[in-house]
Order: C-alpha cells, then structure tokens, then sequence
C-alpha cells in the first residue's frame, strides 16, 4: 500500500500497519536558514524543505512576532514584541529578552491578546487549504502555559508564584489557558488535521517543578486545550523538552497522543518504550546535542538505525532529531541523518 504522509503518520499514531515510518527533520530558524542556502535558496520556509526530505508534519504558525522567527523575516529591528507584549530577540531562535509582567502592579492593566484577532491565523489558513490534505498540518501552541507565564513574569518570579503567590499564578494560568482553548478551537474550525502544543516543563535533570506543583497548576490547564482537539477527533501532539518522565503517565491520561521531542540524552528509551511505548507514540529521539552535531556520518547512519529500532517497537515512532537541528551541525551530518532516516524508515 502506498500512503500519504498524513495517513502514515495518523496510523502509526494508532500503532496501525504502514508502508514505512514517518519521518521529520525539523530545524532551528537559523539551522534552517543555513541549511536552504546550501541550495541555492534565501527563502526561509520550512515548506522549501520538502524537495529535499519528506517531512510528515508542517506546522501552523500564527501570524507575527512567531512567524517572524520562524522565517527569519528582517523586520528592521533586532527586538519586537509578540501579541503577549513580551520582547524577543529577533538575531536568536527563540529567545526572549523582556518580560511585560515582572511586578504584580503591572497585571492590573494588562491586556490579554485575543485568539480571534483578524489576520492570525492567515498563515495557517492558507497552510492548511494547501497541504492539510496530504500531509499533518499541526496547530502551534507556541510558549503555552508554563513557559508563556515566565517568559511574562520572568523565570524566577514565576517559580516563586508557584509556592507563594498561587492565587495570582492559578489565575494567570486560567487567562493563559482560555486563550490557547479559544485558540484551539479557531485552528479547529480552519481545519487543521492535528494540534501541537509547546510547553517544555523538563530540564536535563528533571522537572522544573515537582510533579504535585505540575499536577495542580499546569495539568488541568493542559487537558482543557487538549480536549478541544480530541473532541474534534483530532490526535494531539505534546512538545516538552528535558526528561519529563515523571510525567508522562499523566500526559497519557489527559488524551497526549505523542510525545516529542523525546531527548535520548536525558531519558532512558529503553524504559520509555517498555512503559509506554503501546499507549503513546513518540517523536524525536535523535539526539541533536551530541550524535548530530559531533559525530561521523557512519555513526549518525547506525544511531539512527539504533533508535528507530528501539522507540519503533510497538510501531509507534516517527522518526527525527530530538530537537530542531541548529547551526552546529554540519552539512554533511544533516545529508547523512536525511539518507539514515529514509533507510532505515523501512524498518518496521
């Protein structure tokens, strides 16, 4: 049988039979950008990937301060702020550098973005009447509960609200998440086949809170916008880097079909499939931070054929690095991971 990359991807979400595994290769907005040049184009798009590499899952960025990273767009300015009024640094990928909420004074005039706003999601609506067909158009929660409160309130801050002021944290949280819920229901009603949400609660050494603080602040919130998605039939995938193992029991129960981006440097496969590996799908495991960016070719070629192996056990992989790929791995290492997960996609 020959399947598209949306069907491929939907059946090894069930753990259903296909003619091989999904695959990505996701980039940094810089990793990407350097990458496209390598080809003769200055377009940043990861829609221009796809001549090179059959990726499975396209992404549905809202339009702005996000879309503009993404792609790199030069808006004049090495600083803008997003919808959330907070600043990024726009000569990084993905990095924040002002916080509009860092005192509780501020909040009394804040103003909520509004996920209805004309023009969001023009991105996305012409992305999904274009590919949604044959491929995995997901939505992009983008900073989404945890991260969103502080990249709002600044790092430390927040952690404190968590243990001292957790009215005022539960009722950022409850703003934060009627967004991302309304939000989902717009990308629902657009069309999209899939939602993705972003929200890394894990470190290379574990959670960044405990999992009862995660379990009464962060989980009822992440199952309210998961619902949206699975009350429309939708599979939902979860990005949260770090070793969020602790966890992942809970992701499981609140409807999380797959996990990414499963960093094999902090978490133990072997036990990640033995565990879960028939209730969830996984995505990622590639390691960007050692194997990608410091090893020979050959070594990519048997890491990728050790990990696909390994997290494809219960048919539930899609196969991809463990992060977007950034601007440290060379080219010839980005060529072999393509040729890698294109063989041993194969494997089933």
């Amino acid at each position: 049988m020959q399947l598209t990359p949306k069907q491929r991807f939907l059946r090894t979400v069930k753990g259903e039979e296909v003619d091989h595994r999904p695959m990505q290769c996701d980039f940094s907005a810089s990793g990407l950008k350097n990458y496209l040049h390598t080809k003769g184009i200055n377009n940043v798009s990861d829609l221009e990937l796809l001549p090179f590499f059959e990726n499975h899952v396209l992404y549905a960025y809202m339009n702005g301060t996000l879309l503009d990273m993404k792609t790199k767009r030069d808006t004049g300015s090495r600083y803008a702020l997003d919808e959330w009024q907070c600043e990024w640094d726009l000569h990084q990928d993905l990095m924040y550098s002002g916080h509009p909420l860092p005192g509780g004074s501020a909040y009394k005039s804040y103003v909520f973005p509004d996920p209805n706003a004309v023009g969001y999601l023009d991105y996305a609506e012409n992305l999904v009447s274009s590919y949604a067909d044959k491929y995995i158009v997901t939505s992009y929660h983008f900073a989404c509960l945890f991260e969103r409160a502080y990249i709002l309130r600044g790092f430390e801050n927040a952690l404190v609200d968590f243990l001292l002021n957790k009215e005022f944290i539960a009722e950022l949280l409850n703003r934060i998440t009627q967004f991302h819920v309304d939000l989902a229901k717009r990308y629902v009603s657009i069309g999209v086949n899939c939602g993705r949400i972003v929200d890394d609660y894990g470190s290379q050494l574990g959670l960044m809170m405990s999992p009862a603080v995660w379990r009464q602040f962060i989980k009822p919130n992440l199952a309210r916008i998961t619902a949206v998605y699975k009350n429309a039939g939708l599979p939902v995938i979860l990005h949260s880097c770090g070793d969020v193992s602790a966890i992942i029991e809970d992701f499981i129960e609140i409807g999380i079909d797959v996990l990414n981006p499963v960093q094999p440097n902090v978490m133990d496969l072997e036990s990640l499939v033995d565990t879960y590996g028939q209730r969830i799908a996984f995505f990622g495991g590639i390691c960007n931070q050692e194997i990608l960016p410091l090893s020979t070719p050959e070594q990519i070629d048997a890491e990728v054929a050790r990990v696909t192996k390994l997290l494809g056990r219960h048919g539930r992989y899609i196969i991809s690095p463990s992060n977007g790929i950034g601007t440290d791995v060379p080219q010839q290492n980005i060529e072999a991971y393509m040729r890698a997960a294109a063989k041993y996609s194969k494997m089933l």
